[in-house]
């Protein structure tokens, strides 16, 4: 009896135990905590629209002018996904890496959606640049949250 339960169960738990693992290999390789993302608003339009999939990787020291990073301010329920505008070194001795974003489909910049006072994002709050994506997968995730959230 046990023995037979342990065979059935054995290739679930199995499933599971790879799919923890791999996930886990994931973040270690890519250096993010999350490496794949749902883009959710238009602003990146014609470069990437909402309900994208996006991968993401933060292996790079440096984020350059052109590139699209992924930015998480600590108390922000969602991340900003715009492109890197301008970046500019060592504008002084605490910060050697200042960012400014702008959404593809946006007329301005992103200076009003940083921290009261800022003008700039720092590297340390890029959370990976995005290097891949799949039009259109996330719909059915937003779908999902949409139906959460209400």
């Amino acid at each position: 009896m046990i023995r037979r339960l342990l065979h059935e169960i054995f290739p679930a738990l199995w499933l599971i135990s790879a799919a923890i693992i791999g996930h886990a290999n994931l973040r270690l390789v890519t250096n993010c905590s999350d490496y794949v993302m749902v883009v959710s608003s238009e602003s990146m339009e014609p470069a990437l629209y909402r309900g994208d999939l996006i991968f993401l990787w933060n292996r790079e020291e440096q984020v350059h002018a052109g590139d699209i990073p992924v930015v998480w301010f600590d108390g922000r329920e969602l991340p900003m996904v715009h492109r890197a505008i301008e970046v500019h070194h060592e504008i002084d001795t605490n910060c050697t890496h200042a960012i400014l974003t702008k959404g593809d489909n946006n007329l301005f910049d992103d200076v009003v959606l940083y921290p009261v006072g800022r003008n700039h994002v720092y590297r340390e709050e890029v959370k990976g640049s995005v290097r891949g994506y799949v039009p259109f997968i996330g719909h059915l995730i937003l779908f999902v949250k949409s139906w959460i959230v209400l």
